[in-house]
């Protein structure tokens, strides 16, 4: 197995770019490429990039109007810090004039996603896909799932499965691919009924939603020797996994444990974690980032942390152009542990804007802050947390779903939670009260398809309706 496969896949699509496109040739002045460093690589960005904004200004009425208002001209673009002079386009824009977007007709679209992103309350938003756009984004999950899979590997799959081309059979798709063979078992099954799936099919990657996949692992793990399984990896995508929910899936599972980073706009597929286990390496064949300041929009350097935000390079159907996330990360400057020398590495990202709440007036915080103390609890399913306001102080309130009810795990969650910096802060400043932790049975805060964790904040209510 490669130590990052995706790194050579990359090197693999510039070299047959340069073998096959004689108008490529001439921008990069070479005929072939052997040893590909960085400098090649955003050579290569910058091509895409043209070409890309050429299109989108010829095919879409959103950007062709963005840029004549703006003064916006593709060839004003030389450079990839150019790109920062193009405004950036706002999740907003995609929900309220999802077909001002579109660069290809109706007919030609094969998949259209409508959805309201993960985390989040806003309005629904609605992507679309041509045939085309689908084989890139399984040519880059078959990539990915190279990177802990083999050939002849069985990957069971525990996403939201329902018709032709939704995440599960993408992804299904992507696994044929690089030779391995997929099982789909979708997220409505009981952990018990999962179990019987893999005791059938013998999978060697489990790949699933972090939620549902650590809520299987801590119903079963005490009646069923998951060490047993034979499973080699679990991958899992769509939220922050804290280091001790790592540990616990680890030690449950006797296996690596590797994460995914994706978003619907970008193609499902955007970023894996490598062997470091320290960040994610991404879709650079197709996505062009930049982290940028969420509140003023310049674009920060690396290791400064900011809202990430991605280009589309190769997208027929629906390109987008320095589309703003909401997540927060930043671009890691030093060479990855794993030895992919060329490519760059996003940092965990542990959060979204839609997520962050304020305490205390001042201090931000936000769900993944304490899963690193709450998932310590060998017993802990989930959490909800709950902000409120009462006799003049916000209230914190964390309802926590465990395995075994009892009054010293709640007690010892307490304690952790009370622990955290911020919150000892404000409650020694008297602005927040000391939080308190309710223990729920198991199943109670069982969640649907992709939805993570957000704070509900009551003070607002109560505020509107005293």
């Amino acid at each position: 197995m490669e130590t990052i496969f995706l790194e050579q896949w990359l090197h693999n699509i510039i070299r047959q770019k340069v073998k096959e496109d004689p108008e490529y040739r001439q921008f990069v002045g070479r005929e072939s490429i052997d040893r590909l460093t960085r400098a090649d690589i955003d050579r290569y960005h910058l091509f895409k990039l043209r070409k890309i904004l050429a299109y989108a200004y010829h095919k879409s009425t959103f950007y062709r109007q963005l840029f004549d208002s703006n003064g916006i001209k593709v060839d004003d673009i030389k450079s990839l810090t150019d790109l920062a002079n193009i405004p950036l386009t706002n999740p907003i824009d995609i929900a309220q004039h999802p077909y001002r977007f579109a660069c290809v007709s109706l007919g030609d679209i094969a998949r259209i996603t409508t959805f309201t992103s993960s985390g989040t309350t806003g309005p629904q938003k609605r992507v679309f896909f041509t045939e085309g756009d689908l084989e890139v984004m399984t040519d880059f999950m078959a990539a990915g799932m190279k990177t802990v899979a083999t050939e002849g590997d069985v990957v069971q799959i525990m996403l939201p499965s329902a018709r032709p081309n939704d995440q599960a059979d993408l992804l299904a798709k992507g696994a044929r691919k690089m030779g391995g063979v997929p099982v789909i078992s979708g997220i409505t099954l009981s952990p018990e009924q999962q179990l019987r799936i893999i005791d059938q099919a013998h999978p060697a990657v489990l790949f699933g939603l972090v939620s549902p996949m650590y809520r299987i692992t801590q119903e079963t793990r005490h009646n069923h020797d998951l060490k047993g399984k034979g499973v080699k990896v679990v991958f899992v995508t769509s939220e922050y996994l804290s280091d001790s929910m790592r540990k616990q899936l680890q030690d449950t599972w006797n296996c690596d444990v590797h994460v995914h980073y994706g978003l619907t706009e970008m193609g499902l597929g955007v970023a894996v974690e490598c062997h470091a286990h320290n960040g994610f390496h991404f879709n650079e064949a197709d996505l062009l980032l930049e982290v940028v300041d969420p509140e003023t929009g310049a674009v920060l350097a690396d290791d400064e942390e900011g809202e990430l935000v991605f280009t589309t390079l190769t997208r027929e159907a629906m390109p987008l152009i320095r589309y703003r996330t909401h997540d927060i990360s930043r671009l890691v400057s030093t060479p990855c542990e794993c030895g992919a020398a060329t490519l760059k590495k996003i940092a965990n990202v542990t959060r979204r804007l839609e997520a962050i709440a304020k305490i205390g007036g001042e201090d931000e915080i936000y769900p993944a802050m304490f899963d690193e103390l709450i998932f310590s609890i060998p017993e802990v399913i989930d959490y909800q947390m709950t902000l409120g306001k009462g006799e003049g102080r916000d209230t914190l309130h964390f309802r926590v779903e465990v395995t075994t009810e009892s009054p010293h795990i709640g007690e010892a969650i307490r304690k952790l939670v009370s622990s955290h910096q911020l919150i000892r802060k404000n409650v020694a400043a008297k602005r927040l009260a000391l939080p308190k932790v309710e223990l729920v049975r198991q199943g109670t805060l069982r969640r649907l398809a992709r939805a993570k964790k957000l704070i509900i904040d009551e003070r607002q209510v109560n505020v509107d309706h005293p």
